[in-house]
């Protein structure tokens, strides 16, 4: 579901704001125009990021806020607009410089952006990974976990390698001191020749530990239940490795109340086995916290959340051992046929769900309080099949969960899904297709 059809005022701000500020020359690297604010500097600051699909390319767009509510004004003037499909994070833990990232897709370019306390933003360094591989920053920056202020790891399932830098002086990290070269870990021991395509997206951390699965998969992609697990210790780079062979197509990940970490399959897994193409059923595995192995006691087929077994995708961080995912609505399920190809389903036929993640035999409760966005055409309360949530410290509501909904072409909306019973709206008035929210400060 791409953004093709925003009102043409919309389209014209954002491409004269993106254009003029890649031929300004006191901005020729940060892209930016004209600042918001400025704030208190008693203030909080939000981002928020999405992707206007404008041009092929898209446009991504960084707002910088110090509110986030239904009435909060998203200025397409004035957010940083890069003219490219951008991947973004901002460290979890210590953040001093109330730092942002972005991964080019053009390049192998990590962009460092600092916020100051009236929210002003300014490029604070790049780093360039070209010299150890020829991975985009998008898809290096959406696997890329940050550990401290000085250690973060970025994971480049194609080549194999995880490599170390560090994130505020943006230079890389050398795991081995021996050699004269700029060394990475190299994971070429879990190399399968006969599944020459990985997969890997959205690492998680257990502890001092980088936490990442890799999917394995035929030369045309076909789905061969090889998962492989990847774990550092960012205390000593050393690094442990597991793998299963009855769950494929897992990426991100879901924790529950003791920190034990699962992994889900995606919405072209399910589809797959729907259509009798795939031998695995949408699935969901774990492993617990502290261990360095899959919980061979644990494997979750989620088909079996409702009565009907209709397709499911996805597992992320709820409440408690409670996760949220998405099942394919009853009217979706309807239009599932042997032509059907994932793209297909794109669209807001998608439904909230909560669920025991700590059960692998667990039903799904359907989320209430999700409500459709004027001019939807999707069923009430859908949504696309992506799952994008987080969570931070608001500065009136205190600490919450919050998901993506993604229901029409103009505009995204955020829920507060702290409460698994009932969302609430936080704002349904983000221009383009929502990425990312958080709290720089």
């Amino acid at each position: 579901m791409k953004l093709r059809n925003l009102a043409p005022c919309l389209a014209a701000s954002i491409l004269l704001a993106a254009c003029g500020a890649d031929n300004d020359s006191s901005n020729s690297n940060s892209n930016s125009q004209e600042q918001v604010g400025p704030f208190d500097p008693s203030d909080p600051i939000y981002l928020v990021k999405s992707t206007a699909w404008l041009t092929d390319a898209g446009i991504s767009l960084h707002f910088l806020t110090n509110t986030l509510n239904e009435e909060t004004v998203f200025d397409t003037e004035t957010a940083l607009a890069i003219p490219e499909y951008t991947g973004i994070a901002v460290p979890e833990g210590d953040n001093p410089d109330n730092a942002f990232y972005a991964g080019m897709y053009t390049s192998s370019v990590f962009r460092r952006y600092v916020v100051n306390e009236t929210g002003v933003v300014s490029l604070g360094d790049e780093i360039d990974f070209s010299g150890v591989t020829s991975a985009s920053g998008r898809n290096l920056l959406r696997a890329t976990q940050f550990m401290s202020p000085t250690k973060a790891y970025a994971l480049d399932f194609a080549s194999l390698q995880i490599i170390a830098f560090n994130p505020t002086e943006m230079i890389l990290i050398d795991t081995d001191e021996s050699t004269e070269e700029i060394d990475t870990i190299s994971l070429a021991d879990i190399k399968e020749e006969q599944l020459p395509k990985t997969w890997s997206v959205f690492p998680t951390t257990d502890g001092d530990r980088f936490v990442a699965t890799i999917g394995f998969y035929g030369a045309d992609w076909s789905d061969s239940g090889d998962t492989k697990l990847v774990i550092v210790d960012s205390k000593d780079d050393s690094l442990a490795t597991d793998s299963v062979d009855n769950c494929s197509a897992v990426s991100g990940s879901a924790k529950d109340a003791a920190g034990n970490m699962y992994f889900a399959s995606y919405d072209e897994s399910a589809l797959a086995h729907q259509q009798g193409r795939g031998d695995y059923a949408p699935c969901i595995i774990r492993v617990l916290a502290g261990t360095n192995e899959f919980d061979d006691s644990y494997l979750m087929n989620m088909q079996n959340l409702t009565n009907n077994g209709r397709m499911a995708m996805g597992a992320v961080t709820g409440s408690g051992d409670l996760g949220y995912n998405l099942i394919l609505s009853d009217a979706g399920h309807t239009m599932v046929t042997e032509e059907t190809i994932a793209k297909h389903l794109r669209i807001p036929v998608w439904e909230f769900h909560s669920f025991d993640l700590t059960d692998s035999n667990a039903t799904a409760t359907k989320v209430a309080g999700v409500v459709s966005t004027e001019k939807a055409q999707g069923i009430p309360g859908g949504t696309i099949s992506r799952i994008l949530n987080g969570s931070f410290n608001h500065h009136e509501l205190g600490d919450i969960t919050w998901m993506a909904q993604i229901d029409v072409e103009e505009t995204s909306s955020i829920y507060n899904s702290t409460d698994p019973a009932t969302w609430s709206l936080i704002t349904n008035k983000i221009p383009g297709q929502l990425e990312f929210v958080g709290r720089l400060k």
